[in-house]
């Protein structure tokens, strides 16, 4: 009897793809917004106490879990999208694949500001209300268009999360921010040269439209993935997992 394969590289079976992955964020995000809209102040502080509930017990169970792992394994699972998504939920991503990223959990604002991971006590949810959520929960973010972006076209879309510059080359869209960490100032008048977006506000200031890394180093650019609809329309994602663009050698 052939004894069975233990060949680590072939396909899981009946986990989401990818896209499928980006996809269930989205629809979280979506049902988490609608939780946000309930009228009723005490329903909405009872849902959210809950789910922070759910959010401290997760927080601590992986950070006790990651504390098992020897060295190097937390590296080599952080490299799967669903997982790198939970880690950095949860602070626990390694520095070597940190991300500027906002992803959501359900701590406060202020909690977040104050760098707290326990949770708030219920009663001062009630008074939280909508500040509960944090702006950078996952979701895709329909953009406004009167045309098709061309090929080496620029358009750049003010929206609620921030400036964003959605540039088309060899076919392939790309989204980074459009604010300048050099200059602090939104790189409005910017020329697109291949893969390269020149900064309007001094020379020699480029970043690569694939990745945001700035040309000669430096603080570089947040990128976020794009893609368009079945009816042509645009969206964004934010706190979505972003994967370069890049070619392979």
């Amino acid at each position: 009897m052939t004894p069975p394969s233990h060949n680590s590289a072939q396909p899981l079976v009946g986990y989401r793809t990818n896209e499928e992955w980006d996809d269930l964020l989205g629809q979280i995000a979506t049902m988490i917004e609608d939780l946000e809209r309930l009228e009723e102040p005490d329903i909405r502080g009872r849902v959210f106490s809950a789910l922070q509930a759910i959010d401290a017990l997760h927080r601590e169970a992986l950070h006790r879990l990651v504390r098992l792992f020897k060295e190097g394994v937390l590296e080599q699972v952080a490299t799967d999208p669903a997982i790198r998504t939970l880690l950095e939920m949860y602070d626990l991503l390694p520095a070597t694949h940190a991300s500027s990223r906002k992803v959501w959990d359900f701590l406060t604002a202020k909690e977040k500001a104050e760098g707290r991971l326990e949770r708030l006590d219920p009663s001062s949810l009630k008074q939280a209300g909508k500040g509960v959520l944090n702006p950078g929960q996952p979701h895709w973010r329909p953009v406004p268009q009167s045309h098709s972006i061309a090929d080496t076209e620029s358009v750049l879309f003010d929206l609620d999360e921030g400036c964003i510059l959605v540039v088309k080359v060899e076919n392939q869209l790309h989204a980074i921010a459009a604010v300048c960490p050099f200059h602090r100032a939104v790189m409005r008048g910017g020329v697109l040269r291949g893969f390269s977006w020149i900064c309007p506000h001094g020379p020699g200031c480029v970043y690569d439209v694939r990745n945001g890394a700035r040309l000669g180093g430096g603080p570089g650019l947040s990128c976020y993935p794009v893609r368009t609809t079945g009816s042509g329309g645009l969206q964004i994602g934010f706190g979505i997992p972003f994967e370069p663009k890049l070619p392979a050698f």
